[in-house]
This record gives C-alpha cells, sequence and structure tokens, in this order.
C-alpha cells in the first residue's frame, strides 16, 4: 500500500539523493569521468562547458535520454563536481579533485548513517519503554487488588 502522505521537497530531495547513492552512481560515474579526463588528454585545459557536458553524457549512459533518473543523477554530478569558473586548471588537475569527491562521504551518506542511529537508539530504548509499562499495569492491579 502506498504511503499517502505528501512528501516535502526536502522530503523528496532526500530519497532521489539517497536514491542515486544508493545505486552507487556519483563515485562511480566521477571516477569514470576522472578517468576518461586522465586518458585523453589531461594536459589540455579544462572548461565550465566540458564538465557539464560530462556530466550529462555520463548520466545518460547510465539512465537513458530524458527519464527522471537521468535529469536526477545529472543535478546531483554537477553538484558534486567543481566549477571551474574563470580558473585555469587542467584536465589531469580536475580529475584529481574529482578522485577526492568520489573518496568522501557524502550528505545523504551522513544522514542515512545518522538515521540509522537512531534507529539502534530507539530500538534498544523500546524496551525500556515497554517495561515502564508493563510496571505501570502491574502498579494498577497492586492498587486495585489492596483497594
Amino acid at each position: 500500500m502506498p504511503d499517502l502522505t505528501d512528501l516535502s521537497q526536502p522530503d523528496e530531495a532526500l530519497r532521489q539523493t539517497r536514491l542515486i547513492e544508493e545505486a552507487g552512481d556519483l563515485r562511480q560515474l566521477l571516477t569514470r569521468i576522472a578517468d576518461r579526463l586522465t586518458g585523453n588528454l589531461p594536459s589540455a585545459a579544462m572548461r565550465d562547458v566540458n564538465r557539464l557536458s560530462y556530466a550529462r553524457q555520463y548520466a545518460e549512459a547510465e539512465h537513458g535520454y530524458g527519464t527522471d533518473m537521468t535529469r536526477a543523477v545529472e543535478r546531483a554530478l554537477l553538484r558534486q563536481m567543481p566549477r571551474i569558473d574563470d580558473r585555469t586548471i587542467t584536465r589531469g588537475e580536475y580529475a584529481l579533485l574529482l578522485h577526492a569527491r568520489a573518496r568522501r562521504t557524502t550528505r545523504a551518506e551522513r544522514v542515512a548513517e545518522l538515521h540509522r542511529q537512531a534507529d539502534e537508539e530507539y530500538t534498544v530504548a523500546r524496551p525500556r519503554e515497554d517495561q515502564a509499562r508493563a510496571a505501570l499495569v502491574y502498579a494498577r492491579i497492586d492498587g486495585n487488588a489492596s483497594a
């Protein structure tokens, strides 16, 4: 049965980010883009138009042309790929930046870890709640028996 609760924008963005990261796309795609940059003219200048092109090209190769997942992966890639703006950087140097980004933990992974920790703490705390409820029931039974 589907959840009938409307998700807020942050919830939906987090859900999409989790889907992308669970699929392992971002790290894999960043690494593949970096490998291509180092394998093909690493001493040539890297431009922002190349960054945009690689993000779209690799997202489409992975998820098909024009799909929602392709657009979501492309946006996620562009958030992870540093902007070049006016600085001069070679493709090889930019590949080093991408490799560093691929090794870094992402915000969604940190949030997922916090959720996991909260679930564990809730599971550990839950028996105490049940024990308190049982103690209350026993106190009521004892109270009724003594009255």
